[in-house]
Parts: C-alpha cells; structure tokens; sequence
C-alpha cells in the first residue's frame, strides 16, 4: 500500500524561494494530532521573516511558515479525546492551533506568569529543518503535524474564515487586556491593517465609548474601519499634518484633553511616536506594531513620559489564555470579520502574496487587507 504524500511550501534560504515538497504524511504518534488545513492566513510577520537574515530569525533552512491556520482533525493520536479546555474531539472537528509552543517549566511560564517569554519557545509558524520529519510545521501546506506535548489548539464552532482569525485576534486581545478600557474612555486605534481593524472592533466591545481610528494611504479602509465599529476616523493622505490629527483626536475625545488610551499596530517608530500625541495626561499607550525591529526614534524621558505621566505597555504576542478569550469573539457575528478577508490563493502563491504585501501593492487588481491560503485551491497556470 502506497504511503500517501501531501504538500508541504517551504522558505528555502533567507531572502529566498518557497518551494513544494511532498511528504508522506505521519501517523500520529500517542498525544499528537494531525489536522487537515483549511486555511491559513497570509501575515506581515511572515515577510519580516522572510525578508531577514538567518542570524533574526535563528533557525537552520528550509523553514516553515505560515501560523493563522484553521483546519480540521485528520487523524487523532492515542489519548487525546479533548481540546485545551476540555472538550470532546472527534475526527472532522474544526480547530484553531495556537502556534506559539512554551515549555511550562521556565521562570516566565511559572513564577513570571508570562508564557509568551519562555526562554525555551518555539512554533507552529517558523519550524526550523522543516524538510525533515515530521514536515508538516507550518500553515503553508495541506497538512499540520501538531506533535509537540506542549501543543494548544482549540475546538471552533464557527466556519473556516472566522477560526483562521483566532490568531491575530488572540493579539488583540492581549492588547486590551493591557488596555483596560474602561466606559467613557477615547480609544485611539493608531493602524488600519488586519490587527487594527480587529483591534477596532473589539475597542467597542471592552467598553470604549468612543472609538477613533487612523491609517496612512487608503481612505477606503477607514470605510472599512467604520465598519469594524469607529466612531471617527483620521486618513493620513486627508490629514497630513500632523498638528491638526492631533488637534482632531483631543477636539473629540470625550474629555478634550486626548485620548487616555492609545493603541499602536503600526510596525514604524513613527507610529508608536505620534502615538504619545494623541494621550493625554496620565493615559496609556499600547505598543502592538513594532513586532520586529524597524529602527530608533527621538524620545525625551522627560516630556514624553515624566511630565505626562504616561503608561506604555508593550504586548508581545499571545499565549493559551488569549486564544481561549478570542473563541467568543471570533464566533461573534457583529465583528464582520469575512469583510477582511480580500483573497483566496491557492498553496503555490504564498511567495506572490507575501512579496506584494511587502510592496504595499495590489493583488490581482485588488488592495490587500487580509489574504487566505486554501490548500484545496486550484494552482495558476
């Protein structure tokens, strides 16, 4: 009998080609599960990876991409009967995986309480040798092995599209989290791409009274963010002085003294710098954006913190208890999240996608807001 083989698209080298092998697919061992990708969605933090150098990204080529994955189970290993949280799983179940793997042992997952700084983490995502068994470690392919014992994933009642969001919906909500939004407050959303508009939407639902949200090029995704429930919001090329967007934020926050929380998703210091404009006294900002290096900015310890008297949080990436919050939410049908999602593409045009992201260019005559890889579709010719 034949051992059945499936795909797996593969960064070959820094700055490299994804390319298709085929592998046979593993029988999953006792603790372990294979899951059958519907979709995976196409992230910013991929080209950052795809576009660095081996030393950043500090794992041994080819590697494995690709961690917003919805999917169903394949195959169940012996014991594993429930999800994290202890539901019952069968075959054909939908899941989302968390992709981030923590070992549970090191002083940021125990005494810290800050998993997503373990010292010993690794992911679904960003798997190193990944021409080597077990292969199937990222959400690029039509497979994922999820074999590490120290494995999360959660059992979705929602469709594929919605389940594929769990991800970045688990960043956002470490971000509000942090946030503490309370009723009454100005909530200043700095960023109009995917973890922006989420992040938008689910201002509103923390209990945000008033809702702004900006973005630098298009104004038509502030069409979209008021979609995503933003009460105002500030277009870059409308508004390209930077005065006046301040200006605007403290005309209508609902004290008039500035917003008293700011959220940045933007990946510039700019950003996170315009972001300490917008707060007022004694308010919070949020850094989401600046998730790999993008360089140094001006900053007084003085008035730009100090006198303020300001509280700026960062929230780096997410862990089991953000993903097991995101459930309601991306179940939750007044967060119009297919509204996002601006593409499918078939396995074979991953590299296509991620280099027209990176380009800030369009997609088959389209804007890119959020593109989704579906295994199941037909390659370009």
């Amino acid at each position: 009998m034949a051992i059945k083989k499936a795909r797996a698209n593969l960064l070959d080298r820094p700055k490299g080609n994804f390319v298709i092998g085929e592998f046979p697919l593993p029988t999953p061992a006792p603790g372990a599960v294979l899951m059958k990708i519907e979709l995976c969605g196409v992230c910013g933090t991929d080209v950052h990876t795809w576009h660095a150098s081996a030393e950043a990204v500090g794992c041994e080529y080819p590697i494995s991409l690709g961690h917003e994955i919805s999917g169903t189970v394949a195959a169940l290993g012996k014991g594993v009967t429930t999800d994290y949280i202890g539901r019952p799983l069968k075959e054909g179940d939908r899941i989302g995986i968390i992709p981030a793997i923590h070992c549970h042992r090191c002083y940021f997952c125990t005494i810290a309480k800050t998993p997503e700084k373990c010292t010993k983490w690794k992911t679904y995502g960003t798997w190193p040798k990944a021409d080597q068994e077990p292969h199937f470690t990222g959400g690029y392919g039509d497979y994922l092995y999820i074999n590490d014992p120290n494995s999360v994933f959660l059992k979705s009642d929602t469709s594929a599209e919605r389940t594929a969001f769990i991800e970045p919906m688990a960043v956002v909500v470490h971000s509000l989290l942090h946030a503490k939004i309370k009723p009454g407050d100005t909530v200043v959303v700095q960023g109009s791409g995917p973890i922006g508009l989420l992040t938008t939407a689910c201002c509103k639902l923390a209990g945000a009274s008033r809702v702004i949200a900006t973005g630098r090029r298009n104004p038509k995704r502030m069409e979209l963010a008021r979609e995503m429930g933003a009460d105002l919001t500030i277009c870059h090329t409308e508004m390209p002085d930077e005065k006046k967007r301040k200006e605007f934020v403290f005309d209508n926050s609902l004290n008039l003294v500035g917003a008293d929380v700011v959220i940045n998703t933007v990946g510039t210091g700019e950003a996170f710098k315009e972001c300490l404009n917008f707060v007022r006294n004694s308010g919070t900002v949020v850094e989401v954006g600046n998730f790999v290096e993008s360089g140094t900015i001006a900053f007084s310890p003085c008035s730009d913190l100090l006198a303020k008297g300001i509280k700026i949080i960062g929230s780096f990436d997410n862990e089991a208890e953000h993903f097991v919050r995101s459930l309601p939410l991306i179940a939750d049908t007044r967060i119009p999240l297919e509204k996002l999602i601006t593409h499918h593409v078939p396995l074979g045009d991953v590299q296509r996608s991620l280099d027209a992201i990176s380009k800030n260019a369009m997609l088959d005559s389209k804007e890119i807001v959020k593109i989704m890889m579906d295994p199941t579709l037909p390659e370009r010719i």
